[in-house]
Parts: C-alpha cells; sequence; structure tokens
C-alpha cells in the first residue's frame, strides 16, 4: 500500500488535462477509485501508484506521504519515544556511565589505543594550525567527568537512522593523561558504537573527530558555546520542506487552512484575498490531527460571528484553543449564544484582539454565553 498526497495527486492530473474518468481508464479501474485516493479515503497499491506516475510522468515522491521518523506535532523522534516508553528503559547516562558504555565496548588496551591514535594522527588532514581530522575507533574515545549526561534514547535514534554524510565530525582534544576526550558529540559516539555492534569488522563505522589544539579549559569552552550562533528550527523553518516531502501533519495542515482560505505564513504560494493567516507551529499542527472535527466547528464559527472583519488576525492558536475548550466544555449550545452576544468585527477588536491569555479569553466568552 502506498500512503499518497490526494489533494498533490488531484492537481497533478489537472495539470497533465487528465479527468478522473480519463486517468481510471488508462489505469484500468473505476473513476470512483481515483476520486477515493484524490479526497483521502484510499490509498493505492504499490502497483497502482506506480501506474498513476508512469501516466502523469511524475516521481513517486511527488504524491507519496513520507515518515521521517520525526514527530513535528510535538517536536519529538518516534524512535526516542519508542525506547523511552518501554518499561525498564534507562534513558539518561550521566558521563561515568557513558564512560563504562564505551570501555566495555573496547576489545583494545590503553597502550594499543595510543599507538592507533598515534598512527591515525600521522594520516590526518590537517586545517591550519587549529584543527585535524582523524579516524579511529568509536571505543577509543573517552568520555570527562564534565559532560552532559547521555540521553540513550536519542544515541538509539541516531545509530537506527545512521548516515556519515549526515553528521559533522565530532570534537575531540587530547588530555593531560594523553588520551582522546570528547568536547562535542557524544551521542554520535555512542550511536556509533550501537551501530557496529552487531556488524563484522569490515563493516564497522569509524568516527571522524576533529581533534582540537587546545586543553581542556578550551574544550570545556567550546563545548558551552557550541550552541551560540545556531537557531533551533521551529515548524514554521520545517514547514515548505515538510510540504515539499508530502509529511502527513504538513499537508494535513495545508489542506484544512487553505480550504478555508486562510493564508499560512510560511506558504511561498498567497491566496487571493484570505480571510486571515495562520503560522504553523507545533501546536496548530497538533490542533489538525488530534481534534479536527471540532477545529472545523472553530473556523465554521469564526467565520460566521465575522471576527475576520476585523484588522487584527483572528486565527492565533489563543482563539483556536479557547474556543476548542468552549465547546468540550458547554458543547454545540455555544454557538447560539456567541452569535447572538459577541458578533462582528467591532466586537472582536474590542473584547478579544487585545486579551493576551487563552483562560481570560476563555472566562469572557464563558459569562457571554451563561447570560
Amino acid at each position: 500500500m502506498c500512503k499518497i498526497n490526494g489533494k498533490k495527486l488531484e492537481e497533478l492530473r489537472i495539470e497533465r488535462g487528465l479527468s478522473r474518468l480519463e486517468l481510471a481508464t488508462k489505469i484500468g479501474m473505476s473513476k470512483s477509485s481515483i476520486q477515493k485516493y484524490e479526497v483521502g479515503v484510499a490509498n493505492p497499491s504499490d502497483k497502482v501508484a506506480d501506474k498513476i506516475c508512469m501516466i502523469l510522468k511524475i516521481n513517486r515522491g511527488e504524491i507519496e506521504m513520507h515518515d521521517v521518523g520525526y514527530n513535528f506535532m510535538d517536536q519529538r523522534s518516534k524512535t526516542v519515544d519508542k525506547y523511552r516508553l518501554q518499561k525498564g528503559f534507562h534513558r539518561y547516562s550521566t558521563p561515568e556511565e557513558t564512560e563504562k558504555i564505551i570501555t566495555d565496548a573496547c576489545k583494545e588496551n590503553d597502550e594499543k589505543i595510543k599507538s592507533e591514535i598515534k598512527s591515525a594522527f600521522n594520516v590526518s588532514v590537517g586545517i591550519g594550525d587549529r584543527k585535524k581530522y582523524i579516524q579511529i575507533d568509536p571505543t577509543f574515545v573517552h568520555v570527562p567527568t564534565w559532560q552532559r549526561d547521555t540521553d540513550i534514547a536519542k544515541a538509539m535514534e541516531i545509530a537506527e537512522n545512521f548516515k556519515e554524510d549526515k553528521f559533522d565530525p565530532i570534537k575531540g582534544y587530547i588530555n593531560t593523561d594523553g588520551k582522546l576526550d570528547i568536547a562535542d558529540g557524544m551521542h554520535r559516539i555512542i550511536a556509533l558504537i550501537f551501530y557496529n555492534k552487531d556488524k563484522k569488522d569490515d563493516e564497522k563505522l569509524k568516527a571522524i573527530i576533529d581533534v582540537l589544539n587546545c586543553n581542556e579549559i578550551e574544550a570545556i569552552l567550546t563545548f558551552l558555546g557550541q550552541q551560540s550562533g545556531r537557531k533551533t528550527m521551529s515548524v514554521a523553518d520545517t514547514y515548505r520542506a515538510g510540504v515539499k516531502a508530502n509529511i502527513k501533519e504538513y499537508i494535513d495542515f495545508k489542506n484544512l487552512f487553505e480550504g478555508y482560505n486562510i493564508q499560512i505564513t510560511s506558504e511561498m504560494h498567497k491566496l487571493k484575498n484570505p480571510i486571515g493567516v495562520i503560522n504553523p507551529s507545533g501546536e496548530a499542527l497538533r490542533l489538525v490531527e488530534r481534534d479536527r472535527e471540532t477545529l472545523i466547528k472553530v473556523l465554521d464559527l469564526i467565520i460566521k460571528l465575522d471576527w475576520c472583519g476585523a484588522k487584527k488576525n483572528v486565527f492565533i492558536i489563543r482563539n483556536l484553543k479557547a474556543l476548542q475548550s468552549l465547546y468540550a466544555t458547554y458543547g454545540d449550545e455555544i454557538e447560539e449564544k456567541l452569535l447572538k452576544n459577541c458578533k462582528g468585527a467591532v466586537y472582536f477588536e474590542s473584547k478579544i484582539s487585545c486579551i493576551t491569555s487563552k483562560a481570560e479569553l476563555y472566562d469572557i466568552l464563558s459569562a457571554e454565553i451563561s447570560k
């Protein structure tokens, strides 16, 4: 079974100048089957999906929904969740416990390790006076006591999805004992050890270490400053990539709000005369995926209330969640009361747009419902 983006399939079919019946006839199936694919109530088999792609002259990736192993709604890895929820799983490992993971996996003594590291330096790649890159067995490194705790579930996630071209080199330094300590990249080292565990010797991967020409204090400063200059990616940052890759959470979000002619702020395509805008966020994705039915009621109610005529945007998470909570508390009876007491753009601008919390908005509208 191939899970597809039905709306994208419909757009591509129309671009190619084919009706549903024409596409169905070329494939050898009914028009109703194509309709079910496009409205999202059914998915084609892999064989049928390949036929569709051949007829439309597209790559399967253009319509296929993808799972990248990440929950964009909660901004958590699905792999991390899988391990974290296992009974008895010890998620966090102290530096001492992480060092033991490494030493237990290492098959060589200290002298052999030092010799191997020295040999690695002899064939290292250098950049200026400050950097040298070496390749070594990941079990040859050590964990200084000042390092952070290791999230074992995160390391397992990296191991399961490990690609050599995906991760940056690990930063290390030579300590006063002549051993190689880690300054940054602990999770990647542990992930490599997990990855290599059941591999044959010729299949095991080595760690690429960026060996800093520094002492321990300078290494600590490197560790502490590793977030400087970086921006953690938000759902808004990943929106366009998520839509392009047909990630389900993003596609469902896009289809629902654009279906109401609400402009998505991260969307390059600009709607004609949108009734408002919405910013992609984890909370917004959760609203769509977990309580779609109520969210549709909320959007319909906002339109009936004529709040969209106000200068300020109405489609913000605070407003949507407050109305969602009111539906949960009072049921559909809120509609009649709010339409009687709270209708119009003037009401929205004078009473609603100035509110700064969901709780305050809930109380104000609850009082209107109770009149």
